[in-house]
């Protein structure tokens, strides 16, 4: 960026210089506004942001979107888990093209409330970087390369809060009798016992599980929907979940005494009747609205017998 405008304000100088006294002066205050203005800010280590980020094509993870309207795209910056671009999009009567829509694009997620068998919803006390103060949140985190998300979902929770399903413990109990399971050996074997990621007839990853079912169908499991994060502008798809009747598949899981693996932040672990749930979403207490939708969705299908989404939800 900076190599193309002091190229171009040199290519004024010289045809300037061809031109009256006044307007070589002109020419030379102005190459001298355009070399200062491209200079990195000496307070940016390691010669700015765009040193900071990965080179365009190389470290994003995810999907990137496009439909029929998109006419052409242009990478910002990325990371590992979000890319910021420039879309040119065709606008929906044809007629013409909007080439400055911004669009960021971010990996898919899952959210999990975890009810518990003794009538408890399981949220975390933390803080985050773009909301004020503290805040309650669901079990989430990005579905990972050749994850369906309801295996991410499973995944999440257990190594967040060693917990999981009645089914799995069940699973866990007959495949390893009187043995002491760590994470990893059960994070096997919920992704040995899970179906592979299956797409939409949209290319989008189908939320929802596809096994036949049968009578050892995983019903604590249910699927609430994929939800996109913003309209217009991406920001990944959201798999909503519910895990009810949630037990311990490690010791100490769904206690203050669980070490959990996660992203490093500070969390506090914290127990919600129904009741407490309803007051948090009424006064705003999930300061995400994926995290108040995921809540509400899962009160509406305990309380208000909401079927799961788009069929059968179990895996």
């Amino acid at each position: 960026m900076a190599q193309h405008g002091r190229s171009d304000a040199l290519s004024l100088a010289q045809r300037l210089l061809r031109r009256p006294p006044y307007q070589i002066l002109g020419a030379l205050l102005l190459l001298l506004i355009l070399f200062a203005t491209h200079l990195p800010h000496p307070s940016a280590k390691g010669g700015g942001v765009a040193s900071r980020l990965a080179a365009p094509g190389t470290a994003y993870r995810g999907r990137p979107w496009h439909n029929e309207r998109t006419v052409a795209v242009e990478t910002l910056g990325e990371t590992k888990f979000a890319r910021c671009d420039v879309h040119t999009v065709m606008s929906e009567d044809g007629s013409s093209t909007i080439n400055d829509w911004l669009f960021l694009e971010e990996v898919d997620a899952v959210n999990i409330v975890v009810h518990t068998l003794e009538d408890r919803f399981i949220v975390f006390k933390q803080r985050k970087y773009a909301i004020p103060g503290e805040t309650l949140s669901p079990v989430g985190g990005f579905i990972d390369a050749g994850e369906s998300p309801l295996t991410s979902a499973k995944r999440e929770v257990l190594e967040e809060l060693g917990l999981g399903s009645r089914r799995m413990l069940r699973t866990v109990r007959e495949g390893t009798p009187g043995k002491t399971m760590q994470l990893k050996d059960i994070v096997d074997v919920v992704k040995g016992k899970s179906s592979p990621p299956a797409y939409d007839k949209f290319g989008l990853l189908d939320g929802q599980s596809r096994q036949q079912p049968t009578l050892d169908i995983d019903n604590d499991w249910v699927f609430l929907g994929r939800y996109r994060t913003a309209a217009n502008r991406g920001g990944g798809f959201l798999y909503s979940y519910l895990l009810k009747n949630a037990v311990p598949l490690l010791p100490g899981g769904g206690t203050t005494n669980y070490a959990g693996t996660g992203d490093n932040e500070a969390q506090e672990i914290g127990y919600l009747s129904k009741e407490e749930v309803m007051e948090a979403l009424s006064t705003g207490r999930f300061g995400e609205v994926k995290w108040a939708a995921t809540f509400a969705l899962s009160l509406l299908h305990i309380d208000g017998g909401m079927p799961a989404c788009c069929g059968t939800g179990g895996g």
